[in-house]
């Protein structure tokens, strides 16, 4: 008898736990769709960078940069950025102008729903690991 009440309250909780999943991804969505990806905003933009960029060329020392820009949003709007952000970012910058295949930064991924089927990348995605044998089939 003890043993099936536990075994119904765990249902429950489970069954809880999956509408509380649920209800958390559809707020995501919403938020995204209005323009909210969540997260710490950017400390140094696009534009900074590319301002950072052509002093740094020009011979223009780190921290002399530093005082001249300026963070546009977050808690520290107004104040200007530490020397170890701009140290980041410039090197950021300097892998993507070496490597251009990848981005400066990571593009936001949509949240794809329990239910909703695959894109046609995402099922060769999912398909190109089980086409390639096996590592230690050659072996035998």
């Amino acid at each position: 008898m003890g043993a099936m009440f536990f075994a119904v309250l765990a249902v429950a909780g489970q069954i809880e736990r999956n509408y509380i999943r649920e209800k958390t991804l559809e707020g995501q969505v919403i938020a995204a769709s209005k323009g909210n990806h969540g997260g710490r905003p950017k400390v140094i933009d696009d534009d900074m960078l590319t301002f950072a960029v052509a002093l740094k060329d020009k011979g223009v020392p780190v921290p002399d940069i530093v005082k001249k820009l300026t963070i546009k949003a977050g808690k520290n709007a107004g104040k200007s950025p530490s020397v170890a952000w701009l140290y980041r970012a410039l090197a950021e910058a300097e892998a993507a102008a070496v490597d251009e295949i990848l981005p400066l930064r990571p593009k936001a991924v949509r949240i794809r729903r329990p239910g909703e089927p695959l894109k046609a990348e995402e099922i060769e995605l999912r398909e190109r690991p089980q086409a390639q044998p096996h590592p230690n089939t050659e072996l035998r």
